[in-house]
C-alpha cells in the first residue's frame, strides 16, 4: 500500500516537474531576469500570507479514527474564513508593497494572487481526505491537470506580452481548477461539505497550532531573504537566486517532495501498526539519500551545462550559484523526513519547535548574507543547512533511539554510490573540450552516471536493490500480460 502510494506520488511529480520545468525553460526566454524577480517577489509574498492559513488546516482529518461531515464542514469553513481575512490583507496593502519595491504591477499581481488563494481553499479539505484514504491516483489526476492549466495560461499570457502578470494569472486558473476538480473528486456529497460548520473548532485548532507555526516560519525562511535581496540589490539578483533554488530543487521536486506528500499519513499508518519507527525511520534515510545525493551532486558537477540548456546563455551568472546550492543541498536529506515523522507520533509540538528552532536560525543567517549579495546567500548555506540537520536528529533522537552508528551505516552505502555515480561524468569533463560541450556532452555525463549509480548499488549491496528487483517483476509482469492480450486479440 505504502509502495504504491509512493509511486502514484512519484508519477504525479514527475508530470508536475516536467510541466513545470518546460515552463521554466519558456519563460526564461521569453521574459528578462528583472521582470521573473518581479513576479518571484509577488509570489513569495503570498506565499507567506497564506501560510497563515495553515493554523487550521483541514489535516487534522488525516490523523482521526473517522470522518464525518461535520469535520469537514469545519474544515471547509475555517479555511474559507482565514483566507478571506489574508486576502483582504494582501488586496489592501498591495499598493504599499508595490511602492516598497517600486514596481506598480506588483499591486495587481497581488489582488491576483489574493483571489487564486481564496479559491484554493475550497479544495484543502477534500485533498487531505484523499490524503489521508492514500487516494494519490485521484490527487495526481487532479494536480497534473492544474499544473498543465497553470502553465498553459501563464505561457500564453506571456506571449502575448502581458509580462510578469501572466504568472498571477496562471496562478489563479489553476487555483479555480484544484477547486472544481476537488469538489468532483470528493469522497462525499457536496450538499454534505459546502455548509458552514464549527463543531470540531478546538480539534482543528488543537492540531494546526504547531504546524502552522511551523509552517508560517519555514515559508518565512524560504522568501524573506529574497524579498529583502529584492530591496537592497535588484529584481534581477532575487530572480538569479530563485531560478538557481529551482535547478538545485530538481532531486528535491523527483524524490523528497513525492516522498513529503504521502510521507505522514503512511508513516502515521506504520506508527498504528506498531511497526519498529526505528528501522523504518534508518530505512527511508537510506532509501532517499541513495537518490537524492548523487542527483545534487551531478547538478553541482554539471552547472554550466543544466544552465546554458534550461535558462540560456543570458543567464550565465547563475552557474557558481548553482554549484554551491547543489552542494550544500546534500545536508537538507535528514531535514525533509523529520516533521512528518514528528507529527505521526503524535508529537505535534516537538515537530513545531525543530522548524522553528533551525528555521530562525537559518532564516537569520540567510536575511543576513542577502545584504551582501546572491552568491553571500548561496555560501550561507553551507552553514544553514549543517545546522537545520543536526537540530532535526536531535528532535528525532527523543522519541526515535537511534545510534549514530546506526546511522552512518544506513548512510555510509549511499555515499559510496554517490561516489560510483561521479566518476564517470567527472572522466568526461576532464577530456579535452568536455568542459562544457552541452546537451550531447549532458547526455553522455548523466549515461555514465546512471551506470555508474548501478554499478554502486550492486558493489555495495545497498537495500534499495530491492525496489529494483520489485520494479523490473513488475515489468515483466505487464509485458507478459500484454504480449497475452495482444496474441488473444491476433494482433
Amino acid at each position: 500500500m505504502v509502495r504504491r502510494a509512493y509511486v502514484m506520488a512519484s508519477l504525479e511529480q514527475y508530470f508536475a516537474l516536467l510541466i513545470n520545468f518546460t515552463v521554466l525553460v519558456i519563460m526564461a526566454r521569453i521574459l528578462t531576469p528583472g521582470e521573473i524577480g518581479e513576479a518571484v517577489t509577488g509570489l513569495a509574498i503570498a506565499v507567506v500570507a497564506f501560510s497563515a492559513r495553515e493554523f487550521v488546516t483541514p489535516e487534522f482529518l488525516i490523523q482521526r479514527n473517522t470522518v464525518d461531515a461535520e469535520a469537514l464542514r469545519t474544515a471547509l469553513t475555517l479555511q474559507v474564513a482565514v483566507s478571506a481575512v489574508i486576502a483582504a490583507a494582501l488586496v489592501a496593502l498591495s499598493g504599499l508593497v508595490a511602492r516598497f519595491y517600486a514596481a506598480p504591477d506588483l499591486s495587481f499581481f497581488l489582488l491576483l494572487a489574493a483571489a487564486a488563494g481564496l479559491a484554493e481553499s475550497l479544495a484543502q479539505p477534500v485533498i487531505a481526505l484523499l490524503r489521508r484514504e492514500m487516494g494519490f491516483g485521484a490527487l495526481a489526476c487532479i494536480r497534473t491537470a492544474v499544473s498543465l492549466t497553470t502553465a498553459l495560461v501563464t505561457i500564453a499570457l506571456a506571449i502575448l506580452g502581458f509580462g510578469p502578470i501572466s504568472f498571477a494569472w496562471g496562478m489563479l486558473a489553476g487555483s479555480i481548477t484544484l477547486a472544481m476538480l476537488a469538489v468532483a473528486c470528493s469522497p462525499f456529497p457536496a450538499a454534505a461539505i459546502f455548509r458552514p460548520g464549527l463543531a470540531r473548532w478546538r480539534e482543528v485548532l488543537a492540531f494546526g497550532l504547531f504546524k502552522g507555526a511551523a509552517l508560517v516560519v519555514e515559508r518565512i525562511h524560504e522568501t524573506v531573504p529574497q524579498l529583502i535581496l529584492g530591496r537592497i540589490a535588484s529584481m534581477t539578483s532575487v530572480a538569479l537566486y530563485n531560478r538557481s533554488n529551482a535547478l538545485c530543487g530538481i532531486p528535491d521536486r523527483i524524490i523528497m517532495s513525492a516522498f513529503h506528500s504521502m510521507a505522514f499519513p503512511a508513516l502515521a499508518s506504520r506508527v498504528r501498526e506498531g511497526r519498529d519507527i526505528e528501522k523504518t525511520y534508518l530505512g527511508v534515510l537510506a532509501y532517499l539519500s541513495v537518490l537524492y545525493w548523487p542527483g545534487a551532486a551531478l547538478i553541482s558537477l554539471l552547472a554550466p551545462s543544466i544552465v546554458g540548456i534550461v535558462l540560456g546563455p543570458q543567464w550565465a551568472q547563475a552557474v557558481p550559484v548553482v554549484r554551491v546550492l547543489a552542494l550544500a543541498a546534500v545536508f537538507w536529506l535528514p531535514v525533509i523526513v523529520t516533521g512528518p515523522l514528528l507529527l505521526a507520533l503524535g508529537r505535534n509540538r516537538d515537530a513545531f519547535l525543530a522548524s522553528l528552532v533551525s528555521r530562525c536560525f537559518a532564516a537569520g543567517i540567510l536575511c543576513a548574507a542577502s545584504l551582501y549579495g546572491v552568491m553571500a546567500m548561496a555560501l550561507s548555506q553551507f552553514v544553514s543547512l549543517p545546522l537545520q540537520m543536526l537540530v532535526a536528529l536531535v528532535f528525532v533522537h527523543r522519541h526515535v533511539r537511534f545510534s549514530l552508528l546506526g546511522l552512518l551505516t544506513a548512510l555510509m552505502p549511499s555515499a559510496v554510490v554517490t561516489g560510483f555515480s561521479l566518476a564517470g561524468p567527472v572522466v568526461l569533463l576532464a577530456l579535452p573540450g568536455h568542459s562544457d560541450a552541452g546537451l550531447p556532452g549532458f547526455c553522455a555525463a548523466i549515461l555514465l552516471a546512471g551506470i555508474g549509480w548501478l554499478i554502486g548499488l550492486l558493489a555495495t549491496r545497498h537495500p534499495f536493490l530491492v525496489e529494483l528487483h520489485i520494479l523490473f517483476a513488475a515489468g515483466r509482469d505487464h509485458a507478459r500480460r500484454l504480449r497475452r492480450f495482444l496474441v488473444a486479440s491476433g494482433a
